[in-house]
């Protein structure tokens, strides 16, 4: 991944890198409610005058919808996978779907996160089919 598209933390998302830095994967809850949202943000979605938690998520969900990316900037022999994921806490992330056969792909299919090392201490959480004892030891 090149500086130009490294992902850059602000005050909303500081959290989230630090986390995964240390390979956990963060998400908010409003203390309130319970329910659990992603993207970062400053507010609950169910009331914008509460502040969400911070909670570490399973790091679990299901395949919701993927699109095989056959051109791009990348020279690879697989083509990258851009995926949705539901979480099992509830929140859909966008994500890549790494180490699988794009024809091996089914919506509905179990993913984990696993965590890629970007470098200078910045990890970028993506997804990977479930099931590899790697997924499980994180």
């Amino acid at each position: 991944m090149t500086s130009a598209t490294r992902p850059v933390p602000d005050v909303r998302s500081k959290r989230f890198w630090d986390a995964a830095a240390e390979g956990k994967l963060l998400i908010q809850r409003d203390p309130r409610t319970g329910d659990h949202q992603w993207y970062p943000r400053g507010h609950c979605l169910g009331d914008p005058l509460i502040e969400p938690e911070w909670v570490e998520a399973s790091g679990r969900g299901t395949l919701v919808s993927f699109s095989v990316i056959h051109r791009g900037l990348g020279k690879s022999e697989t083509p990258p996978i851009y995926a949705i994921v539901e979480l099992e806490e509830g929140p859909w992330i966008g994500t890549n779907l790494l180490d699988v056969d794009p024809a091996a792909v089914e919506i509905g299919m179990p993913v984990a996160v696993t965590f890629e090392d970007l470098g200078d201490g910045m990890r970028l959480a993506q997804f990977k089919p479930a099931g590899d004892p790697a997924d499980r030891d994180r």
